[in-house]
């Protein structure tokens, strides 16, 4: 953990646990060499991309099925049942590695993880959610960065993400030419993408009448943007130097409680339902 992380922590010791869960977790996946897919078919995605199809979800684009992502999340799966967490948990990560060496099994996981959904749904589906992203996400980067650098976000102009289709949990809002530009952040995959600022990603509501800005007490650069259409909201960064602490999700769980009690309702990816 470093020293910003551990200085939230100070500040919100109620996270502690998750914290030591999330560290146990980088750890592991640092440990374990998990392969990189390769780089994804870009001229074949743009017809796709034209019409909204994600990345992962464009069969012209090649990436779901390459088997570096399978293998990433057996990878992960074998390393983590080694990790410092509880035993509950190590014990059915360890039966998720033993399920993963069969490369059909890895192949269903994939395809499921990307797909979404309750059909098909494996055993501790929020594990295998929790672990199976945290290594695609890591297999992805190089093909996430060449997609970002190729894609216009302009054209994309959507609240799903570009690389895996997720709704957004996270937005940060960055100094522009003239005011500030919004950026959403895939809780899923890590990919971050511009998009309009007066829209609701969940429900495309631009009512400015129907959208609002919760500010949260005692967290300076922090905030909530609610939707009154559709219920939903985004916690946002206004600021920048501490992105990979507080765009990840895990640092403001806290915000998602104070959202509900206000009647709103988490419609972005979240990787932190570990019991369903």
């Amino acid at each position: 953990m470093n020293d910003t992380a551990r200085r939230w922590i100070e500040r919100h010791p109620y996270l502690e646990a998750i914290a030591s869960f999330h560290d146990a977790m980088e750890a592991a996946a640092a440990a374990a060499e998990l392969p990189r897919a390769p780089l994804p078919a870009l001229d074949g995605w743009a017809e796709d991309f034209g019409r909204g199809v994600p990345l992962l979800l464009s069969d012209a684009a090649g990436l779901r099925a390459a088997p570096a992502l399978g293998e990433a999340v057996r990878r992960l799966a074998a390393k983590a049942a080694e990790a410092p967490i509880p035993e509950k948990l190590r014990e059915r990560l360890g039966g998720l590695g033993e399920e993963l060496a069969e490369p059909a099994a890895r192949a269903r996981t994939v395809e499921w993880l990307v797909r979404g959904g309750d059909v098909g749904a494996p055993e501790n589906a929020g594990l295998v959610r929790f672990v199976g992203w945290t290594a695609l996400a890591r297999a992805l980067g190089p093909a996430v960065e060449a997609a970002a650098a190729w894609r216009n976000d302009d054209t994309w102009n959507r609240g799903s993400c570009p690389t895996c289709g997720a709704l957004p949990l996270m937005a940060q809002l960055v100094p522009a030419e003239v005011g500030r530009r919004r950026f959403l952040a895939c809780g899923q995959c890590h990919t971050r993408w511009k998009h309009r600022r007066i829209m609701c990603p969940h429900c495309a509501n631009e009512d400015a009448n129907r959208l609002a800005v919760l500010e949260v007490q005692g967290e300076p650069g922090l905030r909530l943007d609610v939707c009154d259409a559709c219920k939903g909201y985004v916690k946002t960064y206004d600021g920048e130097g501490q992105e990979a602490l507080l765009l990840a999700d895990w640092p403001t769980l806290h915000l998602d409680v104070l959202a509900g009690e206000r009647g709103f309702e988490r419609r972005g990816a979240s990787l932190y339902d570990l019991e369903d």
